[in-house]
């Protein structure tokens, strides 16, 4: 087979893809370790996990067609082995699994709430500062 599989099919993908919620559209000029500039991430682990996200976005159309043919039980074993090829084939990076949540300001890999993106020490600072909307601290 000339084409790949996935191109034979024009399933519409819903873009539910975790993302840099539209900030970036391309990587910073600066490199990772050499140059002293300041960049718009706090180190060069954000940078990486920025290129893994951008990664995981350009190839998801083709790797959720990939993975239904090969999840298929209807479809005889030579495809599914063509399948499994294709997926091989793939960057690594490009897989939804690999990916790491990270806070935006420190890009602190645990401890993240979830719905502002920030590491729970961040979080709690800016909320007592009142720069998070909708949050206030207890007080009895």
């Amino acid at each position: 087979m000339a084409a790949s599989l996935s191109s034979l099919f024009t399933i519409k993908l819903i873009n539910k893809i975790p993302h840099t919620s539209g900030c970036l559209l391309q990587l910073p000029t600066c490199s990772l370790h050499t140059t002293s500039v300041a960049c718009k991430y706090p180190n060069w682990k954000m940078i990486k996990e920025v290129k893994n996200r951008k990664a995981v976005k350009d190839f998801a159309f083709e790797r959720i067609n990939v993975n239904a043919l090969r999840k298929n039980k209807i479809i005889p074993p030579a495809i599914k082995e063509i399948a499994d090829k294709e997926i091989a084939a793939l960057p690594r990076n490009s897989s939804i699994s690999q990916l790491h949540k990270r806070c935006m300001l420190t890009s602190r890999p645990r401890g993240l709430v979830t719905r502002w993106r920030l590491s729970r020490i961040v979080w709690r600072h800016e909320a007592d500062y009142n720069k998070l909307s909708g949050v206030q601290r207890a007080m009895w």
